[in-house]
């Protein structure tokens, strides 16, 4: 079966008497481009990119990709852009659209109505359009109702309804592209099904703009079969190899990190929890076949490890009321939180070795000290207001020494204690275990650590 996406994009317009340059521009046209063309090479589509492209271009393509099918193909044709209806039909505007209209004065004939791209898939398998542009008037032909018809095995799907606008962005994805990038991973559901959600997942972001299909095929037509394999492992490896560069090129380590693994856990019909879980499986078997060590954690341990990380200080995933997450507004599947392992739990002091930890604040004209009964050469982490960033400090004969400054205002602590010698150690125990107090919080990976804050008199 051939699977062939020809995306299409219209984002510089050639100037025109009617539309001076500039003045109707879409740059926000290359960033659907970038994320659908992965997304259809994710889903094994062969894409082609027809960026910035003329009537002739776009039909030449159109042409020559039909010619080469036959009936179990299935052809996606995508189109970001200017477009609208006039006398009951819908017509996209290639970038020379302005400066043919001023030579013509005729919309049929500047523009590309949808219905003969259609004509040209006919007998040839099953048409996906896929058209974010607006369905407004072209102002000549009012009162006129502009209907979406179509042959037998063509799916067209509108970014937005009848006479209404597609909504984008000059800096990002419009709300249509950003939507089908966010559903159209999902494994085992029909076409119809995905832009039912992509309709869903626009309303429930920006309240506005109804995304509007039509179907007319005649059996169901799924992008995402699930395939059958003896580990789902191996399928989220080989899809965080293949596509983790990519992501953390476009977004950045952190956000590409996530964002792989969002992606392979929808693609494969898993939990975002059990997809790191599945991938740490042959990651770590990789790892050990090549002759490294790896510290090897529990599926519980993994998963709490991979949560918390997720949720401390990450203000891209969050829950509403009732525990549905997100990622930047979009709706993942976090799975199941186990609870917490014994051996993440937290432990008693060892007995007579419990410290509870004090801190006074003492300062002369040319040292801030704070005295402190933790063990001799502990280090952790001090912060004041006039600090860029948190220094390491060393506790020497009881208290913590840093320069004096007159500007100083407040100190406070957010720090593992650390230990270097063997007598420290145990004296702390392990993951901090002895230490208690009022400015000891325990976390379940790092074990007991310091929360604390004074206010420093001028």
């Amino acid at each position: 079966m051939k699977r062939i996406a020809i995306l299409i994009s219209a984002e510089q317009y050639l100037p025109s008497i009617s539309f001076p340059e500039g003045s109707i521009d879409l740059p926000g046209g290359m960033y659907d481009i970038r994320a659908l063309s992965l997304r259809f090479s994710q889903l094994g589509f062969s894409v082609q990119e027809l960026r910035n492209a003329t009537k002739e271009a776009i039909i030449s393509s159109i042409n020559n990709t039909s010619d080469s099918l036959i009936n179990d193909s299935i052809c996606i044709v995508y189109f970001t852009g200017h477009g609208g209806h006039y006398m009951g039909n819908n017509y996209i505007y290639p970038v020379d659209f302005p400066s043919e209209y001023d030579i013509k004065k005729n919309l049929p004939d500047a523009a590309i109505d949808i219905r003969n791209i259609i004509s040209q898939f006919h007998n040839h398998g099953k048409l996906i359009m896929i058209l974010d542009a607006c369905r407004s008037d072209f102002g000549e032909s009012k009162g006129y109702f502009s209907e979406m018809a179509s042959a037998e095995n063509v799916y067209i799907a509108y970014g937005t309804m009848f006479t209404g606008t597609a909504s984008g962005a000059s800096n990002g994805m419009s709300r249509f592209t950003e939507a089908i990038c966010d559903e159209i991973l999902a494994p085992d559901i029909d076409i119809d099904t995905v832009f039912t959600r992509v309709r869903r997942n626009v309303l429930r972001k920006h309240g506005a703009q109804i995304p509007q299909s039509v179907n007319t095929l005649i059996s169901s037509t799924v992008l995402n079969p699930s395939i059958t394999t003896t580990t789902k492992g191996q399928q989220v490896y080989d899809f965080v190899q293949e596509y983790g560069d990519y992501y953390d090129d476009k977004y950045g380590y952190f956000h590409g990190d996530d964002l792989v693994f969002i992606d392979a856990a929808q693609k494969y019909q898993m939990s975002l929890l059990d997809a790191i879980w599945q991938f740490r499986i042959i990651d770590n078997q990789v790892f050990r076949e090549r002759g490294g060590s790896v510290i090897e954690l529990t599926e519980d341990e993994s998963k709490i490890v991979s949560f918390m990380a997720f949720t401390k200080g990450n203000s891209f995933f969050h829950h509403d009321e009732a525990y549905t997450w997100y990622y930047g507004g979009r709706q993942i599947r976090m799975g199941e939180i186990p609870p917490l392992p014994e051996s993440m739990q937290q432990k008693m002091p060892e007995e007579g070795k419990a410290i509870d930890v004090q801190f006074t604040v003492r300062k002369d004209t040319e040292w801030l000290y704070l005295l402190t009964n933790l063990p001799e050469n502990c280090e952790l982490f001090i912060l004041t207001n006039t600090m860029k960033s948190a220094q390491k400090c060393r506790v020497s004969n009881g208290k913590l020494s840093i320069p004096m400054d007159e500007n100083i205002s407040w100190l406070s602590i957010s720090s593992n204690v650390f230990s270097t010698d063997q007598l420290g150690k145990g004296l702390l125990g392990e993951k901090n275990r002895n230490l208690v107090g009022q400015y000891v919080q325990y976390h379940p990976i790092i074990g007991n650590n310091i929360k604390f804050r004074t206010e420093i008199a001028l």
